[in-house]
């Protein structure tokens, strides 16, 4: 069989070259597209099925995050896991609130949990007041954490997480303090301790509870 003259098969190999220079470029965006669409979907599913919305959980090793925040008044709002009242910040303002965000399943909530409640029963009676927000979790689940653990303050059930944005919460556990005048300027990610709690606490308290502005 005769072999075909190379000028006539570098036409048909040019044109093919010159549609994949045409068709590849335009595939580009789209299946990169596809790819981060899946991958978004693929996130929520797991997010869904996990139950823990965006939280990150700190490691039990890793060290705590403290940083002075930009300081402002927070107003929280929310009902009490154990019966389901309304309560509000309000009702404190005068004292100094520690607000602990927590979860039944968070393994360093459970770990820190004694050392808050030492230092809630301790200063009790110094004009601080604790108050646990339960979060991504059900309502069984969080009550038998509060009765095994012995907790000493009220929490506010808020399964949806709807108080976190207030105060910037995007880890567990996390742990805040406004002083008397309801001005948030503290916060500590990962496992709270009695000596970084009450020294915290004493600081303030030096101040006559408010934060100087």
């Amino acid at each position: 069989m005769p072999s075909v003259p190379s000028d006539r098969r570098e036409p048909r190999s040019t044109a093919v070259a010159g549609l994949r220079r045409l068709v590849i470029p335009g595939l580009v965006p789209l299946l990169l597209l596809a790819v981060l669409v899946g991958g978004m979907v693929a996130v929520q599913r797991r997010v869904a099925r996990a139950g823990v919305d965006s939280f990150t959980v700190s490691p039990a090793g890793e060290r705590a995050v403290e940083v002075d925040v930009r300081r402002r008044v927070v107003d929280l709002e929310g009902r009490l896991m154990a019966d389901d009242r309304p309560w509000s910040s309000a009702v404190v303002r005068g004292s100094v609130l520690v607000v602990n965000y927590w979860a039944s399943w968070c393994t360093p909530c459970r770990a820190e949990q004694p050392d808050l409640s030492r230092v809630a029963r301790g200063y009790a009676g110094r004009g601080v007041t604790f108050l646990g927000v339960n979060v991504n979790d059900d309502r069984g689940s969080a009550q038998a954490y509060v009765r095994e653990l012995d907790v000493p303050y009220p929490s506010l059930f808020d399964p949806k997480a709807e108080t976190a944005p207030r105060l910037g919460v995007v880890g567990l556990p996390t742990t805040f303090i406004l002083d008397r005048d309801g001005v948030v300027g503290y916060q500590r990610t990962g496992r709270t301790t009695v000596a970084s709690l009450s020294a915290r606490l004493d600081a303030l308290l030096a101040q006559d509870g408010r934060r100087n502005r």
